[in-house]
């Protein structure tokens, strides 16, 4: 079994993680494999998030950083990530550190027979109304486009990687999740769920959380849902 590693982390606006991230990257996924590729993608940051990636390459020399000179949106720096990639696993998660990479072994533990281990939250560390927000909005999805996970927003996904680099992924907002799951599971993917934990923001605040990009992913979610049923692939 190749159990080589990509690990790629999109980055906007995320400074002050950058550092805890990257070396995290390094010494979790190293406990995996001696075959690790770490991937950041600075998806056009404003602040000194360049900075902090070209100087913890000094450190890690074969770090890998993709940089937007404007921001491409979450599913923009995704299908950067994803094409950058070339290890027979790939693991992503957000660089603002919501979610840590020392539970990325469990995932890699029970990843046998499993195209895709996606985490689930086990309580989410926002404000009650994201808590509410992000339940309601994960459980929806789930209804309407019929997908075999719970949490669809918990962006902690370990997948194989020649099935990953298949897809046509083409949402650049944060529609991307659930194209991403659906054309997965379209796939006939072997899907496991396993919780992980979710962390308070230390840096920065929530790029999603604005109007226009929630307003963009809610016509983006309507427009993939309009294309599989179209295709026939989601049942009325």
């Amino acid at each position: 079994m190749d159990n080589s590693l990509s690990i790629f982390m999109p980055f906007y606006n995320d400074a002050g993680t950058v550092e805890y991230m990257i070396s995290a990257a390094y010494h979790f996924g190293g406990d995996l494999t001696t075959d690790l590729e770490v991937i950041a993608i600075n998806d056009g940051s404003t602040d000194h998030t360049l900075e902090e990636l070209k100087r913890m390459k000094d450190k890690y020399p074969d770090l890998i950083i993709v940089e937007h000179d404007e921001n491409k949106g979450y599913g923009g720096a995704l299908i950067a990530g994803i094409k950058c990639t070339t290890k027979s696993w790939v693991f992503y998660t957000d660089g603002d550190a919501q979610y840590h990479l020392d539970e990325l072994k469990n995932l890699w533990k029970v990843r046998n027979g499993k195209d895709i281990v996606n985490g689930y939250k086990l309580s989410r560390s926002d404000n009650k109304f994201r808590q509410i927000v992000g339940v309601a909005y994960s459980w929806l999805l789930k209804q309407i486009f019929k997908t075999p996970i719970t949490d669809i927003d918990c962006d902690y996904r370990l997948i194989k990687g020649n099935l990953l680099r298949t897809l046509n992924l083409t949402y650049t907002s944060g529609a991307i999740t659930i194209e991403l799951i659906k054309k997965l599971q379209l796939k006939n993917a072997k899907f496991m769920e396993i919780s992980v934990h979710h962390y308070k923001r230390t840096y920065g605040h929530s790029a999603f959380f604005t109007t226009p990009n929630i307003f963009k992913t809610f016509i983006d979610e309507y427009k993939l849902l309009k294309e599989l049923k179209n295709e026939h692939k989601i049942n009325e």
